[in-house]
């Protein structure tokens, strides 16, 4: 028998157990038996909520895309304002030029958003259409050395955002042929990998080891002129729990909240070091943060879906993934308002 009919006295829900989601839990914990919290990774969670082990999760919102089953649950979750540390691309020392080529090729990108009104047009699947199209016109990066990356094929947002991204600045030939070298595994690729992801707790403690990183919701907000959004709550199409959904929303304003006044509230007694045995400083990650998602956040992340679904070996079947982002579009200032 699963968790959730067993436990009908509970609300549970899975948290991913990040730094980043550290205020959030700790607020969700001080409801003790009303709420029952799980910690796992992005994969975990995605396996208990699809289950049915769970209530709701706070999955990654690249999910969405990939579970016909799966909907958002509230507008709650994570997005991120601006430059955090909390995923990047670390930059080999040996393609030192590498940086002034993607952020020339990013100014690029924006230009080209802007044209196609991704941010404000009222239909979004025609709205990408204009800016494929533009794309598929834009003059490939003239490069002596094509970036070699290693794609992880895991279940973050950070992995397809990762992905997507690369295809944009490079281009779809070169994406095309990084996916073939990595199809029959990473030996295929390089020794000298140009671009590494990392993500969340690695990417906190390994951001030392760099000289130079590219921070990759900087890189989005560049280009879409929007936070990125990489977890939302999660709820699938069969639950009909409606419980502790005020709870959650106010928890989640109270942590938002503390979190940018006095985050030192969240702080552990023992503070997290990098891999130079220095302090993490987790203040001004949470500060870069959003848990309560407005109307940009919700508009990001449907432009996120439209772009990344395409990427996606398995995933919502084309139809059905049109008419749940219609229907999230036009629900999108409703749910943003429920939070006002």
């Amino acid at each position: 028998m699963k968790m959730a009919q067993e436990r009908s006295d509970q609300t549970l829900i899975g948290c991913q157990n990040y730094w980043s989601s550290h205020p959030q839990i700790m607020e969700l914990e001080k409801f003790g038996p009303r709420l029952g919290i799980f910690r796992d990774d992005c994969a975990g969670l995605y396996r208990r909520l699809e289950q049915g082990e769970l209530h709701y999760a706070f999955c990654s919102s690249i999910s969405l895309a990939r579970n016909a089953e799966f909907e958002m649950a509230l507008p709650l979750g994570i997005s991120h304002t601006s430059s955090n540390s909390l995923a990047y691309w670390g930059v080999a020392n040996s393609y030192p030029a590498l940086k002034e080529i993607i952020d020339a090729r990013v100014q690029t990108l924006r230009e080209l958003f802007r044209a196609a009104q991704m941010t404000r047009t009222e239909n979004l699947k025609q709205g990408a259409q204009v800016l494929l199209e533009t794309l598929d016109r834009l003059p490939p990066l003239a490069l002596d050395t094509l970036p070699m990356i290693q794609f992880n094929g895991g279940s973050t947002s950070w992995s397809a955002l990762s992905r997507l991204l690369y295809k944009l600045i490079f281009g779809a030939d070169a994406y095309e042929m990084m996916t073939r070298l990595q199809s029959h595994g990473p030996s295929n690729l390089s020794d000298d990998v140009h671009l590494e992801l990392r993500s969340e707790n690695d990417a906190l403690q390994r951001r030392c080891t760099y000289r130079t990183t590219i921070d990759l919701a900087e890189v989005w907000r560049t280009i879409t002129g929007l936070p990125f959004v990489s977890t939302i709550l999660q709820k699938t199409r069969r639950c009909q729990s409606q419980s502790c959904r005020a709870s959650l929303a106010e928890v989640t304003e109270l942590a938002q909240m503390r979190m940018q006044i006095e985050p030192c509230t969240y702080l552990p007694d023992m503070l997290p070091r990098n891999a130079q045995q220095q302090s993490i400083d987790l203040c001004a990650v949470w500060k870069s943060l959003n848990y309560r998602l407005g109307a940009d956040d919700l508009r990001s992340l449907l432009v996120f879906l439209f772009l990344a679904k395409p990427l996606e070996k398995k995933g919502v079947e084309d139809e059905a993934f049109t008419l749940k982002m219609l229907r999230w579009q036009q629900r999108g200032g409703a749910m943003a308002g429920m939070m006002a």
